[in-house]
C-alpha cells in the first residue's frame, strides 16, 4: 500500500492517485464545467491546477500573485495526498491494509483476522492498480453531482426568494384589491346620490304639483261654499236653482280634479338594494379570500392537487324493479352531509335515497316529468333539474322526501351544481348560452366575464357543467369535442383541454383539493385533472360507458354510474391519497 508523509490538501476534486503518489491532474477550471481536461501548469499562489487554456485567464483575471510552473516540474517532487482518516479503520484505528470482496468490507489487521475464513480477502497495494479506472469515473461523478448540488443550493435560495416576496405582497395585493373595492362603493354610492337627487328633484315637482292643483280646488271651494250655505238657508227659488246648476258643473270639475290626484302615486321613501352576490360573500365572512400556491406545500390550498387511489367498496347493478316501468337510468348523484346518497332515476322519473350499502332508504319520490341530476344546497335542500323547472326537495333524517317549492326557467336545464348560498350554475340544451346562473329565488342571469365557444349550441346530452366554488371555476365538457373547457370566471381566462384519455366526457364533480374529476364515456374511466387543466391520472372504472359522478361532502367517498342499456351499474369508491 503507498502512503507516506501526507501534504495538507484542502481540494476536494483533488486528482488521482497511485503508486508512490505521483499525481496526473485533471485542469479544475475545466472540471467545474464538466470538461476532463490534463494540467500542464500549476500556480503554487492558488495552489490550483490549470491547462494551457486556462492559464492565461487565470493570471489575468484572478488577484494576486501567480507563481506557475510546469506540472512536470512538480511532478518531480514526491508528492502525498492528505486522506483525511479515510485510509484508517473507524473500528480500531488502524490503518487499512486489506479488502474483503466477500462482506465489501475494508479491513485492518486487526479486522482482517475476522475475516480470516473468507475467500476473497487481498491486500490493497496488490489491488489498487485495478481502482484507478473506477476513481477516474467516481470522481466525474463527484464533480457532476456537485455541480447539480450547487444548483440545487441556487435554487433553493432564489425559491426562498421568491417566496418571501410572494410573502411579503400577500398585504400589498389584498391592500389593493379592498381599495378597488372601496373605490368601486365609492363610485357606486356617487351614482347612488346623483340618481337619488335627480329622483327626488323629479317627485318634488310631481308633489308640488299635486299640491298646487289641490290648493285651486280647496280656494275655489273655499268661496263657493259659503254662497252655497247662503242661498240654501236665504236665497229665494229661483237663486237656489242658478246656485245649483252652477255648483254642479264646478263640483264635476273638482271632482275630477281630486279623483286625478287621489291615485297619483307618488313615492314617499326611497331604499337601497345590494345584489345577492354581495350578500353571498358577507355570508362568507373572513373565508372568501384563501391563500393558493404552485408548489407542493401541504399547507397550500393546491396541496392535494396530486393523484389519489380508488378502492372499488360497493358495485350493484340496477335491473328493472317491480315497481319501475323501464330499467333505471342514473343521470344525476350527490351526497348528503351525513353520507347518505341521493340519486335521481330519469326513466322512471324518481328521486331515491341510499345508504352507504346502495340500498334504498324510504318511499321514492314521483316527479311529473324526467328528472336530469341532483344537487345539495348548505340550505338544506335538494335541487332537482326537470327540463324547464328546478324542483327543491326537502328530506328528513328518517328518509322522508317532501317537495318544498318549484322554480320555472326560461331555458332547458341539464346538469345543476352548488355556486354560491344564493346561486345555482346549470347547463342548457338547445340554447345558444350553454351556462347560466340561477337563483335559490329563480332569478336567471349570465357570465359576462366568460367567453363560451362562438356559435355553438348544445343538444341534449351533449355537454354538462360544474362550479368549484373556491376557485372561482367553471367546468363545461364538450361531449363530441372530447373536450373539457376550464373557465376562471373572475379574470375571464379560459382553457381547453384535449387528451387521448378524455374521450366522450360527460359527468364531471369536483375532486379532492378542488381538482376535477371527470367520466371519460369511451374510455370507461375517470380522467382527474388539476385546476390548470393538467392531468393528474386516470383511473378505469368496472362500468361499461360512465355518466354522472360525484364526492362526499368530506372527500373520502365518490359515487359513479353509467348510461349502457342493459347493464346500467351503480359504484361506490374509497378516495385515498396516491
Amino acid at each position: 500500500m503507498a502512503t507516506g508523509k501526507l501534504r495538507e490538501s484542502n481540494r476536494d476534486n483533488a486528482g488521482d492517485f497511485i503508486g508512490e503518489c505521483s499525481v496526473t491532474q485533471s485542469c479544475e477550471p475545466c472540471m467545474k464545467t464538466n470538461v476532463s481536461k490534463t494540467a500542464t501548469v500549476f500556480c503554487n499562489n492558488c495552489n490550483e491546477y490549470l491547462c494551457d487554456t486556462c492559464k492565461n485567464p487565470h493570471t489575468v483575471y484572478k488577484p494576486g500573485r501567480h507563481d506557475i510552473v510546469n506540472i512536470q516540474d512538480r511532478k518531480s517532487v514526491p508528492v502525498g495526498v492528505d486522506m483525511k482518516g479515510m485510509d484508517i479503520c473507524p473500528e480500531h484505528g488502524k490503518e487499512i491494509e486489506f479488502s474483503c470482496k466477500d462482506h465489501s468490507k475494508l479491513c485492518c489487521s486487526k479486522c482482517v483476522l475476522i475475516h480470516r475464513k473468507c475467500d476473497h480477502v487481498e491486500e490493497i497495494a496488490s489491488a489498487s492498480e485495478q481502482e484507478r479506472p473506477k476513481l477516474q469515473a467516481l470522481q466525474q461523478s463527484m464533480i457532476k453531482l456537485q455541480s447539480e448540488a450547487e444548483a440545487i443550493i441556487a435554487d433553493c435560495k432564489q425559491s426562498e426568494t421568491c417566496l418571501n416576496e410572494s410573502i411579503a405582497n400577500i398585504s400589498s395585493e389584498v391592500d389593493k384589491m379592498r381599495d378597488r373595492i372601496v373605490q368601486l362603493f365609492e363610485e357606486a354610492k356617487k351614482k347612488l346620490i346623483t340618481d337619488a337627487t335627480q329622483f327626488k328633484s323629479s317627485e318634488v315637482q310631481r308633489i308640488r304639483i299635486n299640491s298646487e292643483a289641490s290648493l285651486k280646488v280647496f280656494e275655489e271651494m273655499y268661496k263657493v261654499l259659503p254662497i252655497c250655505c247662503a242661498v240654501l238657508e236665504h236665497g229665494t227659488p229661483c237663486q237656489q236653482y242658478l246656485c245649483s246648476k252652477i255648483i254642479q258643473e264646478k263640483n264635476n270639475t273638482w271632482q275630477s280634479i281630486i279623483n286625478e290626484h287621489r291615485n297619483l302615486k307618488i313615492s314617499t321613501k326611497v331604499t337601497v338594494s345590494f345584489p345577492r352576490e354581495l350578500s353571498s360573500l358577507l355570508e362568507m365572512g373572513n373565508k372568501f379570500i384563501k391563500l393558493k400556491c404552485n408548489g407542493n406545500n401541504p399547507g397550500c390550498l393546491s396541496s392535494q392537487s396530486m393523484p389519489v387511489t380508488l378502492e372499488l367498496l360497493v358495485s350493484v347493478k340496477l335491473p328493472k324493479a317491480k315497481d319501475d316501468e323501464k330499467e333505471p337510468f342514473l343521470t344525476g348523484l350527490d351526497f348528503l352531509p351525513d353520507g347518505r346518497l341521493v340519486v335521481v332515476d330519469n326513466k322512471n322519473y324518481t328521486f331515491i335515497i341510499l345508504n352507504e350499502r346502495l340500498q334504498k332508504l324510504g318511499t321514492p319520490y314521483k316527479f311529473k316529468t324526467p328528472p336530469k341530476d341532483v344537487v345539495y344546497l348548505p340550505i338544506n335542500e335538494l335541487a332537482v333539474t326537470c327540463r324547464e323547472i328546478v324542483c327543491f326537495l326537502s328530506v328528513s333524517s328518517d328518509n322522508v322526501t317532501v317537495l318544498t317549492r318549484e322554480i320555472n326557467t326560461s331555458f332547458y336545464v341539464h346538469s345543476i351544481d352548488y355556486m354560491s348560498p344564493s346561486n345555482m350554475v346549470v347547463s342548457t340544451y338547445d340554447d345558444p348560452r350553454p351556462v347560466r346562473m340561477i337563483s335559490v329565488d329563480g332569478v336567471e342571469s349570465e357570465f359576462y366575464n366568460v367567453k363560451f365557444p362562438e356559435d355553438k349550441t348544445y343538444k341534449k346530452d351533449q355537454s354538462m357543467c360544474m362550479y368549484v366554488q373556491s376557485l372561482n371555476m367553471l367546468v363545461l365538457t364538450d361531449r363530441f369535442a372530447n373536450t373539457v373547457h376550464i373557465y376562471d370566471t373572475v379574470k375571464g381566462t379560459s382553457r381547453a383541454v384535449t387528451d387521448e384519455n378524455i374521450q366522450q366526457p360527460r359527468g364531471a364533480c369536483v375532486g379532492p383539493g378542488d381538482t376535477v374529476l371527470v367520466c371519460s364515456t369511451n374510455k370507461n374511466s375517470i380522467v382527474h385533472l388539476s385546476s390548470d387543466g393538467n392531468i393528474l391520472g386516470t383511473y378505469p372504472v368496472d362500468m361499461t360507458y360512465p355518466l354522472s359522478i360525484c364526492v362526499s361532502k368530506n372527500g373520502t367517498r365518490l359515487a359513479v354510474s353509467n348510461s349502457f342499456i342493459g347493464k346500467t351499474k351503480l359504484q361506490l369508491y374509497k378516495i385515498s391519497p396516491s
